[in-house]
């Protein structure tokens, strides 16, 4: 059997603590020889027993191995904090056997459990840093933008990955772990540091959707149309939830105490995140076979009827609809009051966020775009069935540039330090391609020789690309 990877369940509150075997404490002396009766009798002086020690903890950045000083650990059953040095490291009281860490602009852990044995570290991480969902966060724009990984270059990967069978959706990262799903129903939550396995689970169908990190569980969808929520330290199920049968394509959208995700029977439903119980479902117009993404109050999806729906996340009422476009399988993205998504007859269309309004549509040329948007700085990226990869200005679609990418383009694209990447999706015979390119500009930056839906996923200090069956992790050289 495998060994847990250390970083990935320090990250999730698991790892095992150390206790340190203590310096001897007291003064003590040899004892004197008996002088004359006359005198009084001798003492023999006594040496007192060591003080034991307690458990140390060491908390460290997960993404840069930085210590991290002031964090905050406490014994789990309450009694006294104890803050961290310079090297991170905490002392807790003799027979403390479970802790809390809780760290300055990291993520707070849950209940650590001590043993004995050597210190050992525990991780925190930074939420600016991570990409728990598809699109990195809840307004789904691929673009994490505190994370600094320039493209491999000449760089070989950490490691790699071989899931045997496609990887359509690029994984999730967030604390420690990467996690996602194959087209065989495999689901794989690996190692950040090493690649290694930490668990894998089956589902009865395939995935054609990027898992969700929520703290400590996974939130995974698939097309024999259940929502399902593992925890995030061993894998073992805490809920499950059934739309009857009805395929699940959509990313699960997960903001507070929520869980959103649409499916092929039209219905967008929201889950309770703890339970897996329905708070609401909302019938659309079609077929709902992309992501849901946030903008503001609202919970925003695309059908294959051809609408776009703006839906109140406290009781899933209806606040917009537009007929918009043929109809949406890619999600839309939100930046700046603006929902931007592609229509698969043809063009790519931008609504105002708060009342459904059409503010620009681009045409492709009658290209499909399958393609959910990468939106970085004001300028939206996409792709088409045309082979064309076009930054479109956010506030008016104007082209600022376009590249031809040499076969069609299907899957979306990513934004990651400057850089957009997008993929290829290449026929039989014909070579594969991933692209890494200026956001400015569109010169080629990156060029590899696999991929084929969504090539690229940056948490932390690490760029993961996607290949049809593989995934890779390129740290950032070394500062």
């Amino acid at each position: 059997m495998r060994p847990t990877p250390r970083s990935a369940l320090a990250a999730l509150g698991l790892a095992g603590l150390a206790v340190l075997a203590g310096c001897g404490g007291g003064d003590g002396g040899e004892g004197t020889t008996a002088p004359p009766a006359t005198t009084a009798a001798p003492t023999t002086a006594t040496t007192a027993p060591p003080a034991a020690a307690g458990p140390v903890v060491r908390v460290v950045d997960g993404d840069t191995n930085d210590p991290v000083p002031g964090a905050r650990v406490r014994p789990a059953g309450g009694g006294p904090v104890v803050v961290s040095d310079a090297d991170g490291a905490a002392e807790l009281p003799p027979g403390t056997r479970f802790a809390r860490v809780q760290a300055p602009g990291r993520q707070p852990q849950p209940v650590v459990r001590l043993r004995t044995g050597a210190p050992v570290e525990v991780e925190v991480f930074q939420p600016a840093l991570q990409s728990p969902q598809y699109g990195g966060g809840a307004a789904r724009t691929r673009y994490v933008p505190a994370v600094r990984v320039p493209p491999p270059g000449r760089r070989r990967p950490a490691w790699t990955f071989d899931g045997r069978t496609l990887v359509e959706f690029p994984p999730a990262v967030a604390n420690g772990l990467v996690v996602f799903g194959t087209n065989s129903g495999r689901v794989f939550a690996l190692d950040h540091d090493t690649g290694e396995v930490v668990w894998a689970r089956r589902q009865r169908s395939y995935i054609a959707s990027t898992p969700a990190i929520d703290g400590d569980q996974v939130i995974v969808t698939s097309m024999d149309g259940m929502a399902t929520a593992y925890g995030a330290g061993a894998g073992l199920r805490r809920w499950q939830h059934s739309t009857g049968g009805s395929p699940i394509e959509s990313s699960p959208l997960v903001v507070g105490d929520e869980v959103y995700f649409g499916a092929w029977n039209g219905e967008l439903t929201s889950l309770d995140r703890r339970t897996g119980r329905v708070r609401w479902t909302f019938q659309a117009d079609g077929d709902i076979k992309g992501s849901a993404a946030l903008a503001g109050d609202l919970v925003v999806v695309g059908d294959y009827g051809g609408s776009v729906h703006g839906v109140r996340r406290s009781d899933g009422a209806e606040v917009w609809s537009t007929s918009a476009g043929a109809r949406f399988y890619g999600g839309p993205g939100v930046s700046r009051d603006t929902v931007v998504i592609g229509d698969v007859g043809g063009a790519v269309v931008a609504l105002d966020a708060r009342t459904g309004a059409q503010r620009w549509r681009h045409s492709t040329g009658g290209a499909y775009v399958y393609s959910s948007p990468a939106i970085a700085d004001g300028v939206v990226y996409i792709g088409s069935y045309n082979g064309q990869f076009q930054a479109l200005d956010l506030d008016t679609g104007a082209v600022r540039w376009s590249f031809d990418a040499g076969g069609r383009i299907s899957g979306s694209a990513t934004v990651v330090d400057g850089v957009v990447y997008t993929a290829v999706l290449a026929a039989p015979g014909e070579p594969r391609r991933t692209w890494g390119l200026d956001a400015r500009t569109g010169a080629v930056r990156y060029r590899g020789t696999d991929g084929r839906y969504s090539p690229a996923v940056a948490a932390g200090r690490t760029l993961y690309l996607v290949g049809t069956k593989l995934v890779s992790a390129y740290p950032a050289p070394e500062r």
